[in-house]
């Protein structure tokens, strides 16, 4: 009985991963809202997240024999991973966040699938069935909606920032998976990822001048940037993992589709944001494009 119940509480891991990330958009919202511009929010988060994995991996390490990359080309997958699925794509994130809406942001990246799909059958020889053409082309009319049809020229342009830094993170799962391939762990390859990118990221708080922009920390802020560096970027992703490593990927692959669905509900209730027609039709297309492929067999 007691084993049953662990696996009850189990299934709640995805769906808590997912909504914590959907949350972060909103976070990363309000942090930028507050002074910090978006390289600043993408090396907080991730330094907080550093101070954790470095230790943590470190003990790890002790008992296991994929948490250390072995050879070259792992620490060059590793490389490329914190590059496109930390440093780069963040920064560029954040950035078309501080010039569109956070419900917007959040639509935008459950295109994430369908990218990564994409990459997939261009790098990793997987097929292009008939499913992946018909969602690859609902994701296109979807997001072109979200996109296109709402807001100014300046919303628009965050909006395409944001469906450029989607399309970075989609390729960086090659790397994530040519890493794993190679015999690192999920965890592993997450915490190094997420070291590496913050020592790309760390010239920029001299370039900026961050140390003048402490006093912006109040309570809410300083809050929002242990949410994005703790919860969002080490305790999801290690939760999320577990679920996989339990359900295995297809099971827990649906779950992204929570991502917008609590952003827009938190940016809704948090930020104020309204949903209009057009983000809820073009939202709702990518999604159905997304299903598309993750229940394929």
């Amino acid at each position: 009985e007691n084993c049953s119940q662990i696996m009850r509480v189990e299934l709640l891991y995805p769906i808590v991963s997912t909504s914590v990330w959907g949350i972060a958009i909103v976070g990363a919202k309000i942090v930028g809202n507050a002074g910090f511009n978006p390289v600043e929010i993408t090396f907080g988060r991730f330094f907080l997240a550093t101070l954790i994995f470095i230790p943590l991996l470190f003990f790890l390490n002790f008992n296991r024999n994929d948490i250390m990359p072995k050879n070259r080309y792992s620490w060059l997958m590793i490389l490329g991973l914190s590059l496109s699925g930390v440093a780069v794509n963040n920064s560029i994130f954040y950035f078309g966040l501080s010039k569109t809406t956070a419900s917007m942001a959040s639509m935008i990246v459950s295109l994430n699938p369908i990218m990564t799909m994409l990459f997939a059958v261009l790098f990793l020889n997987e097929k292009f069935s008939t499913k992946k053409i018909i969602s690859v082309i609902l994701g296109i009319i979807g997001i072109s909606i979200v996109i296109g049809f709402d807001g100014n020229f300046g919303q628009i342009q965050g909006n395409l920032l944001i469906l450029i830094a989607v399309t970075i993170w989609g390729s960086s799962f090659t790397f994530s998976k040519k890493a794993s391939e190679n015999g690192l762990s999920a965890i592993a390859i997450t915490g190094w990822s997420e070291i590496i990118g913050t020592i790309f990221l760390s010239p920029s708080i001299f370039i900026f001048k961050t140390f003048e922009k402490i006093e912006l920390l109040n309570g809410e802020i300083l809050n929002w940037f242990i949410f994005l560096g703790v919860l969002s970027s080490v305790i999801a992703y290690i939760i999320h993992y577990q679920a996989i490593s339990i359900y295995g990927a297809s099971k827990v692959a649906p779950s992204v589709n929570i991502i917008p669905i609590s952003g827009v509900i938190t940016a809704y209730f948090i930020l104020g944001e309204n949903i209009s027609l057009s983000l809820f039709l073009g939202g709702l297309i990518v999604i159905i494009g997304v299903f598309l492929v993750q229940f394929e067999k």
